[in-house]
């Protein structure tokens, strides 16, 4: 057993220790791996904290590590996850948003209630209840379809994370003023979903199925 003092950038740590090797959190380093050597303590390796897209702490408006930008922050770990990102512009290859339905008429899930929720959270439940209900060329079967960063978990943003995008809209910037879908249905009709205009005070609608509403993915992590 032996005592090391462990330095970096000014910060010193001591340590009792047992072995010849050991690993610190230090000074805001991921970690830091040193030898001791009587008392003295001689660093081998250390990581520095990676940017948010690489797996770091992140802040509203950084890039995610799906390429998209983060929206929000919980302040710590949800069973969903911390935080949102919501994918870039142009996301779809195409200068603007594509727009498609909620669920095409003659789709199971058109005059029957999807069971989905509202919450931050659900909306990647929600969007696998909707493509299994209304196909891949629903807006949530869109929005699953997204791989960007590499990641295959983007999905329609649940009804609370659209009005969150809403309201972190300028941190975020490249989100057009037109009503974007979310994936949670409409308490009202079993033919309507919600939806939300992006624009003035951010008016929920609740919208006919059928009705081609743009389409945006975000995910969690």
């Amino acid at each position: 057993m032996v005592a090391c003092t462990f330095s970096h950038r000014g910060v010193s740590m001591t340590s009792v220790i047992t072995r010849r090797t050991a690993q610190l959190c230090l000074a805001g380093l991921v970690a830091v791996t040193s030898m001791c050597m009587g008392s003295s303590a001689f660093a081998v390796g250390m990581a520095e904290p990676g940017s948010c897209a690489d797996g770091g702490a992140c802040q509203v408006g950084d890039t995610g590590p799906g390429g998209g930008v983060v929206f929000f922050d919980a302040g710590s770990k949800q069973a969903w996850g911390r935080y949102l990102e919501v994918a870039p512009s142009g996301w779809s290859g195409t200068p603007s948003d594509p727009f498609a339905t909620w669920c095409a008429e003659g789709k199971v899930g058109f005059t029957t209630r999807v069971r989905t929720g509202t919450a931050l959270g659900s909306g990647a439940a929600n969007t696998s209840a909707i493509v299994k209900a209304c196909g891949s060329a629903s807006a949530a079967g869109v929005a699953a379809a997204y791989g960007g960063g590499g990641k295959a978990d983007w999905y329609l943003p649940s009804k609370d994370e659209v009005n969150t995008l809403f309201r972190k809209r300028s941190a975020v910037g490249g989100i057009p003023a037109k009503s974007l879908w979310s994936s949670s249905q409409s308490s009202h009709y079993a033919t309507y979903a919600w939806g939300q205009l992006l624009v003035s005070e951010g008016r929920y609608i609740g919208s006919y199925k059928g009705y081609d509403g743009m389409v945006r993915p975000i995910r969690a992590f």
